[in-house]
């Protein structure tokens, strides 16, 4: 096959792939929130990082997660988690101000409207139909009313940094 029908193949996958993204967005709500997804920019800077820093300086939740902790034992883990639970719940409570997405409590009997936001309620099991819904509540969810952050500084380079080297001078 040539380099020219080669690329006329991709052009046609290509092709068929946006048919059936189309269709698969426009049918199937479950993919249509991924393909938001997918689509949507990627976020590299902004709050979300921001937030991020905020854990890492009050918590040091990065240093935490970027730690192999399989070697230490369960009391020693916990020890360490107390710590950085109570740091990042301090940055959460001054900067972000977190509420339930639905206010009953989790093992409810709920109702969901069938024009629900896809964002803020996920459906599990078996879904049919167009609603409303009934189910169990298992998770009341979390969303952010307001948010409060500091900005982050500019680097050199342009990249972002969550949390700046320390170095002691001696």
């Amino acid at each position: 096959m040539s380099e020219v029908e080669c690329r006329g193949r991709a052009r046609l996958n290509r092709f068929m792939l946006s048919l059936r993204a189309f269709w698969d967005a426009l049918t199937d709500r479950e993919r249509a929130e991924r393909i938001q997804i997918a689509l949507g920019p990627p976020s590299a800077e902004g709050p979300d990082l921001r937030i991020l820093a905020l854990m890492q300086r009050d918590g040091r939740l990065i240093d935490f997660l970027q730690e192999e902790i399989d070697g230490y034992s369960d009391d020693q883990v916990g020890a360490a988690v107390r710590d950085i639970h109570r740091g990042c719940r301090k940055a959460m409570a001054e900067y972000l101000t977190v509420e339930k997405v639905l206010p009953q409590d989790e093992g409810a009997p709920v109702s969901v409207e069938p024009d629900f936001d896809p964002a803020a309620v996920r459906l599990l099991g078996n879904v049919s139909g167009a609603g409303p819904f009934r189910g169990t509540l298992k998770h009341h969810g979390w969303r952010v009313s307001s948010a409060r952050l500091p900005a982050t500084p500019s680097t050199r380079d342009g990249s972002t940094v969550l949390a700046p080297a320390e170095v002691e001078l001696s």
